[in-house]
């Protein structure tokens, strides 16, 4: 089906949905999409027509069959938000009037900009408890070690002259190196992007951000890109306010001063 088909009859209660629904916020919740679409090009096609209401900082569609259909879209503020649901309820988009409404709970994106995010992954909490049952076990191997070298006489004890074995006291590692750190710049470097991110989607991400000049991708290398901007301190606020955004799924961008 075409991008926008005709635009199907829709009655006055379908139109005033978001004034009936949830609390204005800044995400938006969007549903009745075509299941047929490719979730990639789904959020490519939400991108093209929602952008021309305000920065758009994130674009959730539903890969999972059962939630195929829905999507959310995050603005960087509300009044952006409220002009698309009002403009956009029963717009006709792959041949189905979308239903709009804001979201019932804030998004990651906006918390992680307003300093109230908080990781409620239940993958991430389980990982940890692992790491931490592994280090505790690894831990107790350690332990065993030198009384076993001990009773053995292997290596790791030495033997006094008549007396009996003492075990040595093993080294302790060496401290961790600290990474190196590029001095702060008014470029910043982009890693771990989605191989489908392009120029503009980034420059609609960092414009949002005062001092904001242009996006430059690596011909040739994906995954990776330069963001300018007037400032070393304007291009902080930036790396700031979007170190570990989740442009997809499964990545989340990091960002550094580039090298100068």
């Amino acid at each position: 089906p075409g991008l926008f088909g005709r635009a199907p009859s829709v009655d006055a209660s379908s139109m005033s949905m978001a004034g009936a629904g949830n609390a204005p916020k800044e995400s938006v919740y969007v549903n009745n999409l075509n299941e047929k679409v490719n979730h990639v090009e789904m959020k490519k096609s939400l991108y093209a027509i929602f952008s021309q209401f305000g920065p758009i900082i994130d674009i959730v569609t539903m890969k999972n069959f059962k939630m195929r259909g829905q999507a959310f879209v995050v603005f960087r503020d509300v009044a952006a938000a409220t002009s698309a649901v009002r403009q956009m309820q029963g717009f006709p988009f792959y041949g189905k009037p979308m239903r709009l409404d804001y979201a019932k709970g804030k998004s990651d994106a906006i918390a992680k900009l307003d300093g109230t995010f908080q990781a409620k992954d239940k993958a991430e909490r389980a990982a940890k408890r692992k790491a931490e049952r592994e280090a505790r076990k690894s831990g107790g191997v350690r332990k065993k070690a030198p009384a076993a070298a001990a009773a053995t006489g292997g290596s790791g004890a030495t033997s006094a002259p008549g007396g009996p074995s003492e075990p040595v006291a093993p080294s302790a590692p060496p401290p961790p190196s600290a990474p190196a750190v590029n001095l702060p710049n008014q470029i910043l470097f982009v890693e771990d992007l989605p191989e489908q991110v392009n120029e503009l989607m980034l420059s609609m991400l960092f414009q949002q951000f005062p001092g904001f000049k242009e996006v430059r991708l690596v011909p040739g290398k994906a995954g990776i890109a330069f963001v300018e901007f007037e400032a070393e301190l304007q291009s902080g606020v930036a790396m700031n306010g979007l170190q570990g955004f989740k442009i997809t799924p499964t990545n989340l961008m990091k960002i550094s001063y580039a090298k100068r």
